[in-house]
């Protein structure tokens, strides 16, 4: 683990490096355009979370659309720097202190649709690169680790012991977060009705990629790369695929690599490597310092601070002065 992480810093120090060395070759106002269009594409995409949100909260009037904007672009900032999208929590917090019955399962219900055309898209680019041979997987057995049993053969009491506690912890999770889970439903109701999804989520989240192709077609001119259809396809799937297949693109130099047999197969001219490496670290350093500062102004005109123990004590308070209320009864 710590050789791991002592080669993680070696890279990220050596693409930094790369990175401030090719600076003045990067177009400043393509850089720019690249993060107004990504910008905009999170707003657009919000449209259809706050669709998603008028159906499972259909008496709530005080729920409004820049409530749902200042909800998510909070919590995608968070979500660049706390691992296992913590910063869906600061959504769910942002959301459900303005209905008057709250309820965070079923906001948290909203979640599913929302992802649900996003995880087929993604799902769709990896099948693309597959298709095209891009995509690294295993060749051999060897190549991914292989399970260990051995444990469990040597000592089968013991291990009976762990399957029967684990178990009996999963059903008595169950049976306490039942009600929960049924609140969670509550969210999504949109999914019952197809045509509403469609134009209301599907829609909106389809305008919300096409400019997300946009965004990635201008950081492409501001790193100098090769910029075609195919070509914006191919870094959008490098980006998303390692949601996928975590054992591929999920690895920045697996995902560099990618980048580079395609960018090769695409155009048939070979792509320097430092380009590719630039360009992958020089957007996401982009794209987190402009995420993250409207993230910041968010929270900071949320709360009228923008110091988090300050934001966090009067959220507190909030919490305190609201008190429990009782969940608005499920909708049939």
């Amino acid at each position: 683990m710590i050789a791991w992480l002592i080669n993680l810093y070696h890279e990220a120090l050596g693409a930094a490096r790369l990175v401030i060395h090719d600076a003045v070759k990067i177009s400043p106002a393509w850089l720019a355009a690249g993060a107004a269009l990504h910008v905009l594409a999170q707003v657009v995409r919000v449209r259809a979370w706050f669709n998603i949100l008028r159906s499972a909260f259909p008496r709530e009037p005080g729920l409004r659309m820049r409530d749902a904007v200042r909800a998510f672009l909070a919590g995608s900032g968070v979500n660049a720097i706390i691992p296992a999208r913590g910063g869906d929590v600061l959504k769910v917090y942002f959301v459900d202190r303005r209905l008057e019955r709250p309820d965070w399962a079923r906001v948290v219900g909203t979640f599913v649709p929302e992802t649900l055309f996003e995880s087929l898209f993604g799902v769709a680019l990896v099948i693309w690169a597959l298709a095209r041979g891009w995509l690294p997987i295993p060749q051999g057995p060897h190549e991914l680790p292989n399970l260990d049993i051995s444990l469990a053969i040597a000592h089968p009491i013991l291990t009976s012991l762990v399957v029967a506690a684990l178990a009996v912890l999963g059903f008595l999770l169950f049976r306490t977060l039942r009600g929960v889970f049924s609140r969670i439903r509550a969210g999504l109701v949109i999914l019952k009705r197809p045509r509403d999804f469609f134009f209301g989520v599907v829609w909106w989240q389809a305008v919300s990629r096409l400019i997300r192709l946009g965004s990635l077609a201008c950081f492409m001119r501001a790193f100098h790369l090769p910029v075609s259809v195919s070509t914006v396809v191919l870094v959008m799937a490098a980006q998303g695929g390692g949601r996928i297949i975590p054992f591929g693109p999920a690895s920045a130099g697996l995902r560099m690599a990618m980048l580079s047999y395609g960018f090769a197969e695409i155009t048939d001219l070979p792509v320097d490597v430092a380009a590719i490496t630039t360009f992958t670290f020089g957007v996401g350093a982009v794209l987190f310092v402009v995420m993250l500062g409207l993230s910041a102004a968010m929270i900071g005109m949320e709360f009228g601070t923008l110091s988090p123990r300050r934001a966090f004590a009067a959220a507190r308070q909030r919490l305190a002065a609201r008190g429990a209320a009782p969940p608005e009864p499920t909708p049939t």
